[in-house]
């Protein structure tokens, strides 16, 4: 079964409040008045809600539109006598399908992992024991320098070795 992640729709309350509906279209009419029908408007979902401030998608809302999109979402507060306030305007991205499963897929053996590290830390000792010795590539690395620590050039370093 796939996992989906849930959308929480929410408001703040309003004291004067009884109740709640929350509309839903893909459609950004639902954000035009003049063409806004309070429930009988065609392709537009409403849900009323009571005692409290929130609705989860899909859970508590299974008329939520399925179609991934984006969706406009209207939210109007109802009194005790039936009267609606002017809407709370919201927009978001909605998905509620999971993508599909990979199609191909295997198992294989490989090398024990010790194994190759052990390989790769021989060659390693084995170069350095024969670079231990080599005054070429101490120079290379260290640099030309004297006991003190002084950098010196090669006519220098000729004279030394003559002396």
């Amino acid at each position: 079964m796939p996992l989906i992640r849930k959308r929480r729709i929410w408001w703040g309350p309003v004291p004067e409040a009884t109740s709640y509906v929350v509309y839903v279209s893909k459609d950004d009419k639902i954000h035009d008045s003049a063409k806004f029908l309070w429930g009988n408007t065609p392709d537009i979902v409403s849900k009323p809600v009571i005692g409290k401030t929130e609705l989860i998608v899909p859970d508590e809302w299974p008329e939520f539109p399925k179609e991934p999109g984006t969706y406009y979402i209207r939210i109007v507060s109802r009194d005790d006598l039936g009267n609606q306030s002017d809407p709370f305007l919201l927009s978001g991205l909605f998905k509620f399908l999971a993508p599909p499963s990979p199609s191909k897929g295997g198992l294989e053996t490989l090398p024990l992992v010790h194994s190759t590290m052990r390989q790769g830390r021989t060659i390693i000792q084995g170069s350095l024991e024969e670079m231990r010795g080599n005054e070429e590539v101490r120079d290379a690395y260290l640099g030309n320098r004297t006991s003190k620590g002084d950098v010196i050039d090669q006519v220098e370093l000729d004279k030394l070795k003559l002396a």
